[in-house]
């Protein structure tokens, strides 16, 4: 006789639910990963290795356990991307930190010099480099590199996986090229971060061709490609030959291209796709137009008497390489611009304030949504002249939506407002507590740390131009700057959204929610 008995079902849940959670173990694992990079060259030199290896078992274990025992969660919202992309952010923040502490840094100068670099910004707080240990000058510029990728990351290849990438990568990339974008978002995101390490890759090659040092190479490449501006010397670029600036100010221009166009000619190989995209063209244009004028102001400031051709030369590539360091918010220079006329000056903030192209690791408001703005305005006249037409704003051929052109217009303000609002609290820190000399800040020095930090520039203007010292300013300032860098990264609405009622409000209701859905019995 044979015995037919079923096992009651048991239903065993291996994994607790948390895509935030578990994003977070693989972000530790990758920076446990990462921290091994300056330890063995520490090692390799005969400097301080604990700094990098003592949080790496921490990482490494921590992140392990949550990728096996968090799953992810079947609730997760865009409310919670949006947190997720802030907490994100400051886990960076605090995990790139701890090597700078550990290294005998204050808190509140490790902190910045961290944001710094994974904002791409640039800014330091390092009196003489070249004193500092060689190992944490790669972490710095390990950082940065990491710092320009996690754009593509985060937006491309993380959100994807909630149900929320797509409209922050349209809204990223609207109107630059890619309104016939079709492809599967995880295959996009790999393809772009190909992009990003093959163009790393091929900016060291040329680095090493023209005999460069192999480590100062290396710290080059992380920052011009992600446009970060941290640069492992006391002169920036001062010091390097001419074929090297040449190339930075290259690759500092690829970086600050928009990462779709790279990928259609590098993995599509489509012919003159730079040439047929408006924006690419537009840079291009700006840039080239900009040294132009700053050239013939300064030649005309200086007097041509005297001047060889090589003189000549030798100004233009260097106006040539502010222009573009200023636009693409890198940040390395290879002269004193400051001491340029000032209406080169106030040309070099505009320049700073607009930055580079849309999907790129440059920070500014970007020329697409100046297009766009430029398109809606126009159409607007139209209108008046016309009040029965209908006017499309349209990038390439191709029709902006009436949602991206209303995400554009309030980017655009709030971009200006931050700014305004940003330099008012530097002025008034400034005025309470003298840092210039025992002197307050100005109102140059405040606009140009304002727009630095907004637009990730990683250059003031006045005191705090290329040969400025951030070492000086209050804890109160620095912390300022922090937040503001943060927030230009974050491109101002993002992480705007994270201080609003409203958002808290929301993502309390979609907890309630996902409690109510998991309590829900189960029909047998």
């Amino acid at each position: 006789m044979r015995l037919k008995h079923r096992l009651p079902k048991v239903n065993i849940r291996p994994r607790w639910e948390s895509t935030t959670v578990r994003t977070l173990g693989m972000l530790e694992v990758v920076f446990g990963l990462l921290l091994l990079v300056p330890a063995a060259l520490a090692l390799y030199l005969g400097e301080q290795a604990s700094i990098f290896l003592e949080p790496v078992p921490f990482l490494l274990i921590l992140g392990t356990a949550q990728i096996l025992l968090f799953g992810e969660s079947t609730t997760f919202r865009s409310v919670n991307g949006l947190l997720l992309i802030g907490i994100v952010w400051l886990f960076m923040f605090l995990i790139s930190t701890v090597p700078f502490l550990l290294y005998g840094m204050d808190f509140i100068d490790s902190l910045f010099e961290a944001v710094s670099g994974i904002t791409t910004t640039g800014l330091s707080v390092m009196v003489d480099i070249e004193s500092q240990a060689m190992s944490l000058l790669i972490w710095r510029a390990l950082t940065m590199w990491v710092g320009g990728i996690m754009i593509i990351i985060v937006f491309l290849y993380m959100l994807p996986l909630f149900g929320i990438g797509r409209s922050v990568f349209f809204n990223e990339l609207s109107g630059s090229g890619s309104s016939n974008y079709s492809m599967k978002m995880r295959n996009a995101a790999k393809s772009f971060i190909f992009s990003y390490v093959l163009l790393s890759f091929i900016n060291l090659v040329l680095l090493l061709v023209f005999r460069m040092d192999p480590l100062e190479a290396f710290c080059l490449m992380c920052t011009t490609i992600s446009t970060g501006g941290l640069m492992c010397t006391n002169d920036s670029m001062m010091s390097y030959s001419d074929p090297i600036q040449l190339i930075t100010i290259l690759f500092m221009f690829l970086g600050a291209t928009n990462f779709y166009l790279h990928y259609r000619a590098i993995h599509r190989k489509e012919k003159g796709v730079y040439r047929k995209n408006s924006e690419f063209r537009t840079m291009l244009a700006w840039f080239l137009g900009i040294s132009v004028i700053i050239y013939l102001l300064v030649i005309l400031d200086s007097g041509t008497a005297g001047m060889t051709l090589e003189n000549h030369y030798e100004t233009f590539k260097n106006a040539l390489f502010t222009t573009v360091s200023l636009g693409t918010t890198t940040g390395l220079y290879v002269n004193d611009f400051t001491l340029y006329p000032e209406q080169c000056i106030l040309l070099l903030m505009i320049v700073a304030l607009i930055g580079g192209c849309s999907g790129s690791t440059s920070g500014g408001i970007k020329f697409s949504r100046l297009r766009i703005i430029y398109e809606f305005l126009k159409n607007s006249f139209g209108k008046v002249v016309h009040p029965n037409a209908v006017y499309d704003v349209k990038m390439d051929g191709a029709s902006v939506s009436n949602e991206t052109v209303q995400s554009t217009l309030i980017v655009f303000l709030m971009f200006v407002l931050t700014i305004i609002v940003g330099t008012i609290l530097i002025l008034i820190i400034g005025i309470t507590q003298p840092t210039v000399n025992g002197q307050p800040i100005d109102i140059i020095d405040s606009i140009g740390l304002a727009i630095s930090s907004i637009a990730n520039g990683g250059m003031g203007f006045g005191n705090f131009g290329p040969t400025g010292n951030f070492a000086g300013l209050q804890d109160s300032l620095k912390i300022l700057l922090i937040v503001m860098m943060w927030i230009g990264r974050l491109e101002i609405v993002t992480a705007l959204v994270l201080f609003t009622p409203g958002f808290y409000r929301e993502l309390y209701m979609n907890r309630r929610w996902g409690r109510n859905k998991i309590r829900k019995p189960q029909r047998h």
